[in-house]
């Protein structure tokens, strides 16, 4: 069997819960381990793991550099302790089910287009994130950010995450409550439907208005278990 079949396999006992590691897979992923109970995925371009299930704690790929996603709270909290100036967040999943992208209202004075190379800079100055850096969101708008446009004037943007979880959403004050967050990740879901991967985002825990965001879009909470990501 091939990684992927390997990993689709897996994944088939509860694709809603677990689609997100096959989607991680065809991205570039490599499998690193893989029994009943567990399996674990790591992208060594971006230095990053994911697991699924429980997976031996002392697996290499777990405790070197880089990211850990895992639904295992065990894996937290030995990385915490092992680790404890890495930081930890706790975040809920939501998917989009559809094999069309949500319908908007009309929305006069909104659109999104692509973002190029000539954007980098408004993305850099204006993303909340402070560990963004400039060849990441290089590689992100590569990739296919999508710029947010009010009345013509580029007013925020989106993006997939090197990973391939949707967010990188940001808004301009002044152009806040028009309806511009909703019609940016609109684009994304139709963006990642074309290329037939899987729209779906990690919201922090807490994160209310996101919550409300993914909500009305039609994206669906998998409420059975907690994301922790871990790096």
């Amino acid at each position: 069997m091939t990684t992927e079949q390997i990993v689709a396999d897996w994944v088939s006992r509860d694709a809603f819960g677990y689609g997100y590691l096959l989607d991680f897979c065809r991205r570039g992923a490599r499998l690193c381990w893989a029994e009943d109970r567990g399996i674990a995925l790591r992208n060594d371009r971006f230095s990053i793991t994911y697991t699924g299930g429980e997976v031996p704690l002392d697996l290499p790929e777990l405790n070197g550099t880089g990211l850990v996603l895992s639904d295992c709270k065990a894996v937290r909290d030995h990385l915490v302790s092992a680790h404890p100036d890495w930081f930890t967040m706790e975040a809920a999943q939501a998917i989009y089910p559809g094999k069309e992208p949500p319908r908007l209202q009309a929305r006069p004075g909104l659109s999104v287009r692509p973002l190029t190379e000539a954007d980098l800079n408004f993305v850099l100055e204006n993303y909340h994130n402070p560990g963004a850096y400039e060849s990441h969101i290089r590689q992100r708008i590569e990739e296919g950010m999508l710029g947010g446009m009010v009345d013509g004037a580029l007013a925020g943007f989106a993006g997939i995450h090197q990973e391939g979880t949707m967010g990188l959403l940001e808004v301009l004050p002044q152009f806040r409550r028009r309806g511009l967050a909703e019609v940016l990740e609109v684009g994304l879901i139709a963006q990642q439907l074309r290329r037939g991967l899987l729209p779906y985002c990690h919201v922090r825990l807490g994160n209310t208005a996101s919550e409300a965001l993914q909500t009305k879009l039609g994206l669906v909470f998998d409420s059975r278990r907690t994301l922790y990501w871990i790096g």
